[in-house]
């Protein structure tokens, strides 16, 4: 049996976390795998796919494509690309680059009361989430929003997985309304 390192070399890699997380706003937003693949020129999405697991490297040449075609920060994931490729130097030093405020990764750190890489790893993938949405107000909501939504789920629980029918929808604009 294969070990995943030997399957997913280039699995953790600051490139394909990037790759795969912005093929699933991709996917949240309506676009299938296949579609960015065809996007950028694959005949078949397997490759993407390959790439975005981390079996396979993201290509050097390939990359401003995808950024552009994904909406990821191109220099940022050029630079990860770089990385993934050329995993001996020292790009940062080299261009002199941080990829993260300390300050932020400080402030994040006492909210959540730990290290980030102590946090359960369904917590740090919806980081990842959070910080891959290109829309995050449209996905997330704000911490006045909360109580709104906890009484939408309370009288109708079935919208977490449903939503919410067309009638409740209109009560609802009718009673903002007023």
């Amino acid at each position: 049996m294969t070990d995943d390192v030997d399957q997913y070399p280039l699995a953790g890699t600051r490139a394909q976390v990037m790759l795969e997380a912005s093929i699933k706003a991709a996917q949240g937003a309506g676009r299938s795998q296949r579609d960015v693949a065809k996007q950028l020129g694959y005949k078949s999405s397997v490759v993407l796919s390959h790439m975005a697991l981390g079996r396979v490297g993201i290509p050097v040449e390939r990359a401003l494509d995808m950024a552009e075609v994904l909406g990821i920060d191109s220099s940022a994931f050029i630079l990860a690309v770089l990385e993934q490729r050329f995993p001996k130097a020292d790009f940062r030093a080299l261009f002199g680059v941080s990829y993260s405020s300390d300050e932020t990764v400080r402030k994040l750190e006492a909210v959540a009361g730990c290290s980030l890489n102590d946090l359960p790893a369904d917590t740090r993938a919806l980081l990842e989430e959070v910080v891959a949405a290109r829309d995050p107000r449209r996905r997330w909501l704000a911490l006045p929003e909360i109580a709104t939504m906890e009484l939408v789920r309370r009288l109708r629980p079935e919208s977490s997985k449903a939503g919410l029918r067309d009638e409740d929808l209109a009560a609802l604009e009718r009673a903002f309304h007023k």
